[in-house]
């Protein structure tokens, strides 16, 4: 069975950021839904416009593997702001399951929600004050337990291979860096 993976989309999202998850994810073959919190085509905080394979809301029962947000400013608040999607990230949370935000949302979208509590976390230099614990604000991307945070949009390949390592393993991880040419560390 394949991974399952959500990545919420929202307006005002930086594109690159969503879009290195699904290509990372999708390259290992795993199953992908591109979630948007509002109309299904979305525009990009760069005026991209993305089309979602669905609305979250058809997602609230569906179990994942991970959830994995992107920043963007006012991509992060509008996923902040979904009722749906707080409610699946907590879930996630409540049955161990991974969850993770890169840029504005670790700040905007889970410490707001709590979603960050007794966790070290990173973002986007502009946000980690927002942060409870960033002590490791600096890395590129910070595994906490079931929680992985990164910085962003020049941190999102990094980002996503690693989320990638931690739901199909490091083979597969290997894999996949390999025909992107990326450099594992």
């Amino acid at each position: 069975m394949a991974a399952k993976i959500l990545v919420p989309l929202a307006d005002g999202i930086e594109m690159i950021e969503a879009l290195s998850i699904v290509d990372v994810f999708r390259r290992a073959e795993a199953d992908v839904d591109l979630a948007s919190v509002g109309e299904l085509v979305i525009t990009s905080s760069h005026g991209v416009k993305i089309i979602a394979d669905k609305l979250i809301a058809e997602c609230i029962d569906v179990d994942y593997d991970l959830v994995a947000l992107p920043g963007g400013i006012p991509g992060a608040e509008n996923l902040r702001n979904s009722k749906a999607l707080v409610a699946i990230l907590k879930k996630q949370q409540e049955a161990g399951k991974f969850y993770g935000a890169i840029c504005a949302s670790p700040a905007v979208v889970l410490e707001h929600h709590g979603l960050l509590q007794g966790k070290k976390a990173t973002g986007h230099p502009l946000f980690v004050a927002d942060l409870s614990n960033a002590a490791e604000s600096t890395a590129k991307v910070v595994v906490d337990g079931n929680c992985i945070t990164s910085r962003g949009a020049a941190t999102a390949v990094d980002f996503s291979l690693e989320l990638l390592g931690w739901i199909m393993g490091q083979e597969k991880k290997k894999e996949v860096a390999r025909a992107m040419v990326a450099d594992l560390d």
